[in-house]
């Protein structure tokens, strides 16, 4: 039988690790006050369901997991809004834990997706707003098959394949929307680390503008891998970077619908009405979301 090499993506959804709550004076009830914001929460599904999952579900390999890691905090309706996408997912996968750092945290989400014995895993890391190619699970699997079986990733050895070209949308401006970049260092999004399934390590471990410093890397400046988004409601700081080009309107969309399996007929205008200031769609979601809460009887069925 040959080397077994599972992918393994994990998305932190609405996770506020131990580290967190020190950026808030009210402490760990008011930093889920603040995260789990009806409103707030409208909004990150908004992105996952219409942008993130769809890129995923179009992969051309199907064969990998991706473990939503949430915190055991958050209120029933919305895990049971993730188990819905669950149901229809079958690459889904859900991962509940109490507050931890984030290497510790993204390790119990890996070994979460590890579902029969394996001696590799490349693990891979996405946002709920962000989505990769359609062929990023394949190509990901094929390269590191490879520097596997050339000894270049070890299981005392971690090693990296990281694709640097992708698109930025700016969802803030009125006009000139998207631009083509590739990155110098490596991006967390649409990069993989080829580690042992029980390692300390894994694409968590470190900044991912030092990756290069600490682990082998496999570079791809070349094809569009990802689509990292910018907008009001990032959680993190994210800007165009400066020797981006921009993007005619008409190329990027069909390179959503090409290479990322978007429909921008559709996702354009309800990112355009997600962010419309004065439009109330924020209030109407989370008011909607409100009344779910209210209905809710304050359960949640089993754990995940």
């Amino acid at each position: 039988m040959g080397i077994v090499n599972k992918v393994i993506g994990v998305c932190r959804f609405s996770y506020l690790g131990d580290a967190g709550f020190q950026t808030l004076k009210g402490g760990p009830e008011e930093a889920a006050r603040q995260l789990y914001a009806p409103g707030r929460m409208e909004r990150r599904f908004a992105y996952f369901e219409n942008i993130c999952l769809p890129s995923l579900a179009a992969q051309t390999d199907l064969d990998f997991r991706l473990v939503v890691l949430i915190g055991k905090s958050m209120p029933g309706p919305w895990r049971r809004r993730l188990r819905a996408l669950k149901e229809a997912h079958t690459f889904l996968d859900i991962c509940a834990i109490d507050p931890v750092g984030p290497l510790q945290s993204s390790r119990r989400a890996f070994r979460k997706g590890v579902s029969e014995p394996t001696d590799f895993v490349t693990g891979f890391r996405i946002d709920d707003d962000d989505a990769v190619a359609i062929d990023f699970i394949e190509k990901t699997r094929e390269i590191s098959d490879n520097l596997i079986k050339l000894n270049w990733a070890t299981k005392e050895v971690p090693a990296a394949v990281c694709f640097h070209r992708g698109i930025y949308w700016d969802m803030k401006r009125d006009a000139d929307q998207f631009w083509d970049h590739s990155e110098v260092m490596p991006l967390g999004l649409a990069s993989a680390m080829i580690t042992r399934p029980d390692a300390i390590e894994n694409i968590y471990r470190w900044n991912h503008r030092k990756l290069a410093a600490h682990a082998r890397c496999w570079i791809d400046p070349h094809d569009f891998m990802f689509v990292r988004t910018l907008h009001a409601h990032n959680d993190s700081d994210r800007s165009i970077p400066p020797p981006a080009l921009q993007l005619p309107d008409w190329q990027a969309r069909k390179l959503f619908r090409e290479r990322f399996g978007l429909n921008p007929k559709r996702l354009l205008p309800i990112m355009k009405k997600l962010h419309e200031e004065g439009s109330g769609m924020a209030r109407q979601l989370a008011s909607e979301a409100d009344a779910d809460m209210a209905d809710d009887d304050g359960t949640d069925g089993a754990a995940e």
